[in-house]
């Protein structure tokens, strides 16, 4: 997703509208002050499942994977830059907020400023924590119909897990309505690394509205933080990238053929690189509708659960192994 540059990531982006959303159907601003973790060895996981069950921190000893997210409020259309949060019920953007699906037209809410609708509703609303252990947490949210326009009622997991290798994540939605549902995954981590190496071998293009009208084959093997900045749409990508850091830190990130797609993004300037594992590309509803196949998009009949895994591998320099 392509942000404004700010200086402090970890706090809200004040380039964003105020008030966000015009009676919001959930609390803004959103209360991220509730925290809990989990941990394994070295390994630290945080939480606030208030703030749109987001992962606010990931270290291992004093070494930070994500940009730490401090701030413990802010308005739902001005997030801050930093953490993870989960991408539901689709991924990125949807064009003008507006998409047709079996033959009805749906209109969605969009953040004020933004034609698009954005990322859904999850990273918006509480989540509800189940099953916490030292080392798991298992964040619920059960959306009801019309939540920014979302037509059909769902239930989204995400299960988180930290042991000796590193975070696993599975997330997973159920259609709650009783008609067919589109939809997709993904989270969208702001990684502290500098670079990330990853074969991929086809790539969307975005147009003026930073959109994908189709794809080509191309090879995409490293992306990097930089003064230009990039928000770039692949697919075909294996499911593994690894990320750099310049002390020789290094995340392997695995993630299973559900998470087809992948969106490496950075600010011009900016001190985050996000390498987001994604289910479908941005606009896939559109896309579809206009006859491509390869979008990634989920059609959920009532009753239908959809999930995806993915690993982060966190490794230290060899001198701090």
């Amino acid at each position: 997703m392509p942000d404004l540059p700010f200086p402090d990531p970890a706090l809200p982006d004040p380039a964003f509208s105020d008030p966000p959303f015009p009676d919001p159907p959930f609390p803004d601003p959103i209360n991220a002050a509730e925290r809990v973790t989990i941990s394994s060895g070295a390994h630290q996981a945080e939480f606030a499942p208030g703030g749109g069950g987001r992962l606010t921190r990931l270290s291992t000893g004093s070494h930070d994977w994500i940009v730490p997210l401090t701030a413990t409020e802010w308005a739902a259309g001005k997030w801050p830059r930093a953490g993870s949060y989960p991408l539901v019920p689709y991924s990125n953007r949807i064009r003008d907020g507006v998409f047709t699906f079996n033959g009805a037209r749906h209109v969605l809410q969009s953040v004020p400023g933004r034609p698009q609708a954005i990322h859904g509703a999850g990273l918006f609303q509480p989540w509800q924590v189940r099953n916490h252990t030292p080392d798991s947490i298992d964040l619920v949210l059960a959306q009801p119909a019309g939540v920014l326009g979302w037509p059909w009622p769902f239930e989204c997991v995400q299960r988180y897990r930290l042991d000796a290798r590193g975070l696993r994540l599975s997330l997973s939605v159920v259609n709650q309505g009783d008609s067919a549902m589109p939809c997709g995954l993904g989270i969208h981590p702001y990684f502290t690394a500098d670079r990330v190496a990853l074969n991929a071998r086809r790539l969307w293009p975005a147009d003026a509205d930073g959109l994908p009208t189709g794809s080509r084959v191309k090879h995409v093997r490293e992306v990097r933080r930089s003064a230009e900045g990039c928000d770039t749409y692949l697919s075909q990508w294996e499911g593994r990238a690894t990320l750099h850091w310049p002390d020789g830190h290094e995340l392997a990130l695995h993630a299973d053929p559900a998470f087809a797609h992948v969106v490496v993004y950075t600010a011009p300037g900016s001190q985050f690189l996000c390498v987001e594992p994604v289910t479908n590309v941005a606009d896939a509803f559109n896309l579809a509708a206009a006859g491509e196949t390869r979008t990634g998009m989920q059609v959920l009949e009532p009753g239908a659960r959809f999930a995806a895994t993915a690993l982060m591998a966190l490794t230290p320099p060899r001198g701090q192994r």
